[in-house]
């Protein structure tokens, strides 16, 4: 219990300022040749610490597969979708979508492994729901994609959605022991990849900002917000489920909103102030669940 509390305390510091320190990548640099930026500097720094550990690095072309499905999911597609949303909104807001990685890993865990889930998990998870639709309603009720706040928004629950897939792809990669640094590191080395194809399909210039404000940003999301938030909440997965470490996702925008109120001036409207003791109140009983997994 003290090394799950442990591991969900350390994944929350270092990933709640991320959210915010992103702006400083955003500007002169495209967004998607930052994420490429980041995910790369992570994998040569994981890649490192295997071949100095001397740790498996040849695996069979079927593993690479799923390496690969990690890397779009996990270390891509969500990265590449919550950049472009954070060029459309303040950070608190986009990290706010990602709290429905919580109710999508429920599902997840479901229909794809069968996860028993109990029923006070699946009442948490629909307050997790209405907390998030209270939060949106305006945006969801009025959609419009004339509306910059809404494209941001809608760009936030598509990240989210290929997070939670990431987490079942995690999972199944677990159950089959296949190495958790291995896998990371792969799995980051086909998500940059694959990043850098996307950025040259949408015609973005390799360029790097030469200033202590980008740099240091690049630093601290590759090695706080990636490479060691990904191993903490990665074996919080192991440990507890996809599904309640989806709680990370929840208590994040509480800092995350924090960190926005004080530096980019968010107010809270009355649907935020309304909806998100709501969304926190669906986490708090998910903690104390326990899933059963049908083989």
């Amino acid at each position: 219990m003290f090394k799950n509390a442990l591991l969900f305390v350390s994944t929350l510091l270092c990933w709640s300022p991320t959210w915010y320190i992103i702006k400083f990548q955003l500007g002169y640099v495209d967004p998607l040749i930052s994420v490429f930026y980041r995910i790369g500097l992570a994998c040569i720094i994981i890649f490192a610490v295997l071949f100095l550990t001397n740790q498996k690095l040849k695996f069979k072309l079927y593993d690479h597969v799923w390496f690969l499905a990690l890397g779009l999911c996990l270390f891509s597609s969500n990265y590449i979708f919550f950049y472009l949303a954070n060029t459309y909104l303040i950070s608190g807001v986009v990290c706010i979508a990602f709290s429905a990685n919580l109710i999508l890993n429920i599902i997840g865990e479901k229909i794809i492994y069968k996860t028993n889930a109990t029923y006070q998990t699946w009442i948490a998870g629909v307050l997790g729901a209405i907390g998030i639709f209270i939060i949106f309603n305006k945006e969801i009720l009025n959609f419009n994609l004339n509306n910059s706040t809404h494209i941001g928004i809608v760009l936030s629950f598509i990240a989210t959605f290929f997070w939670s897939c990431g987490n079942m792809i995690h999972v199944r990669n677990s159950k089959n022991k296949m190495p958790f640094f291995s896998t990371i590191a792969y799995g980051m080395l086909y998500g940059c990849i694959f990043t850098l194809c996307v950025a040259k399909v949408r015609g973005a210039e390799i360029l790097f900002e030469i200033s202590l404000p980008y740099i240091s940003a690049l630093l601290f999301l590759s090695i706080f917000g990636t490479v060691f938030a990904f191993y903490l909440y990665l074996n919080l997965v192991n440990n507890i489920g996809a599904g309640r470490a989806g709680y990370v996702g929840v208590f994040m925008p509480v800092l995350a909103l924090l960190i926005s109120t004080y530096f980019e001036n968010l107010e809270w409207s009355q649907s935020l102030i309304i909806g998100l003791p709501i969304l926190i109140l669906g986490s708090i009983l998910i903690i104390n669940q326990k899933n059963k997994l049908v083989i």
